[in-house]
């Protein structure tokens, strides 16, 4: 275990033989290491972290509103053939994969606000440089509402140059370089958001 600038312990990961920078996490499905680690997500057969977290949040939103669509037109088929077990029972599931995919965009949603991700939130104690803090303070990388969407949106190392200039981060061997800080309360947002997931 090495301390980056600031002191923080940093892991070293064994199996990659590298330093992990501080929000990283080896994901044993994908076989490496990844910066700002959310979680792996079979869904999309790959991790979501720090390259592409805005990109799975836009696919949340748009498989939303593909249910959505979906679903209001099985009703319209309802309403215009002779209603069949095949389409309700076809409108069940639309619907119970509506809400499974709602309340996955709702939770990360919160994420954003609390510039927090899912390992971090499930696993707080558990994490070198989180478990002495107090989880009810909330996350330590959080600035403002606007700076951790700003981050969350234009962090990634692709994104135009002109955009990643905007939540004024600093990068470091192609990706954000994360500065712990004193934790600064959650908005009232936010711990209405937390308590609830």
């Amino acid at each position: 275990i090495d301390a980056d600038e600031e002191g923080v312990q940093l892991r070293w990961c064994k199996r990659c033989q590298l330093q992990q920078p501080l929000r990283s996490k080896h994901c044993h499905d994908c076989g490496r290491c990844v910066r700002t680690h959310d979680h792996h997500c079979p869904w999309v057969g790959s991790c979501v972290g720090e390259n592409n977290r805005v990109l799975f949040f836009w696919y949340l939103i748009l498989q939303s509103i593909e249910l959505g669509v979906f679903f209001k037109e099985g009703i319209l088929g309802i309403s215009l053939l002779k209603p069949s077990v095949v389409l309700m029972v076809g409108l069940l599931f639309i619907a119970i994969f509506f809400l499974m995919v709602s309340c996955l965009l709702s939770f990360h949603s919160f994420l954003i606000l609390a510039n927090l991700t899912t390992w971090e939130h499930i696993s707080w104690r558990h994490i070198t440089y989180l478990k002495s803090l107090r989880a009810e303070r909330g996350s330590p990388f959080a600035r403002s509402l606007w700076w951790n969407v700003a981050v969350y949106c234009c962090g990634a190392f692709w994104c135009p140059s002109l955009l990643r200039r905007f939540p004024n981060v600093r990068y470091e061997h192609g990706g954000v370089l994360w500065d712990l800080s004193e934790q600064r309360g959650m908005c009232c947002l936010i711990a209405c958001c937390a308590e609830t997931c």
